[in-house]
């Protein structure tokens, strides 16, 4: 809370945490891994209740500044999940190092969280007894090491449009959390905190999210917060002190060439993807 703006609530996300957080100020909607929470009949819930939302706006991770991106309230107090295979390499890797950083210090909130995952598993897998699936999980376990199920290819020698055909459709296949759970190894009982943490990672049930919508523009926040300028110049290097500091026109236009450089990237491999049909 912030006493000097009345107490409201303020909450900054972590753009590789929060991979679906506001993408610029006043983005229309968003979702997010964690809201502000109030005591309620002895629970705690979301707030109902509009926050200030701030997020980290990085370049090739290193951060080009903190954003105020508007006043957001819940959509849903219902947390939806998000399919792990739709989380880019890179959130995976700064989360996983999070979480082994924290694992490694014995006060680390990680190992709290590890233990309640543990017995989340042990409870999801006691009562739901389907076998492992999907197909495609089986298959990054046996790639990843994770765990060795017979009669599953990690790499098939398929190409062309026959791999992008059984892509497509394993990706449609459906599995329960249990299964899914199992497909990892993460039913075994006596995987350490650090092995959990590597299959968590891929585990669709640990990308909980909040939907958000966006309220309104609060000037008074911006005024309060935009003195706390950030280190970095346009260009995200350090800043020399006459230099003027970054801004948000500045991550759009960073976000911009990246996107289009994207775009090209995926073009060019749909085009050998057509090629090799």
């Amino acid at each position: 809370r912030l006493a000097r703006m009345g107490g409201r609530y303020a909450v900054g996300y972590n753009d590789l945490w929060n991979f679906g957080a506001p993408k610029y100020a006043g983005d229309p909607s968003g979702y997010v891994s964690w809201l502000p929470k109030d005591e309620c009949d002895n629970k705690r819930k979301p707030i109902r209740g509009p926050f200030s939302a701030f997020v980290k706006r990085t370049v090739k991770g290193s951060t080009l500044g903190w954003e105020y991106c508007g006043e957001y309230e819940l959509t849903d107090d219902l947390p939806g999940v998000i399919a792990a295979h739709c989380v880019t390499h890179a959130s995976k890797t700064a989360i996983l190092n999070d979480i082994l950083k924290s694992l490694s210090k014995p006060n680390g909130e990680w190992n709290e969280s590890i233990r309640w995952w543990k017995t989340e598993l042990k409870n999801l897998c006691t009562s739901d007894k389907r076998p492992a699936g999907p197909t495609r999980l089986k298959r990054l376990a046996v790639a990843l090491g994770f765990k060795e199920w017979s009669n599953v290819d990690p790499d098939p020698m398929d190409t062309g449009k026959e791999r992008q055909d059984r892509e497509e459709k394993e990706i449609r296949e459906k599995a329960s959390s249990a299964a899914k759970a199992r497909a990892l190894g993460l039913d075994d009982e006596e995987l350490s905190n650090i092995c959990i943490a590597k299959r968590l990672v891929y585990f669709d049930d640990f990308y909980e999210s909040y939907s958000i919508k966006f309220v309104r523009y609060d000037e008074d926040m911006y005024n309060f917060c935009k003195e706390g300028e950030t280190t970095k110049n346009k260009s995200n290097r350090k800043r020399h002190p006459e230099e003027p500091c970054a801004k948000a026109d500045d991550w759009y236009a960073i976000f911009d060439q990246m996107m289009a450089e994207n775009d090209r990237s995926t073009k060019r491999k749909r085009k050998r993807i057509r090629g090799n049909g």
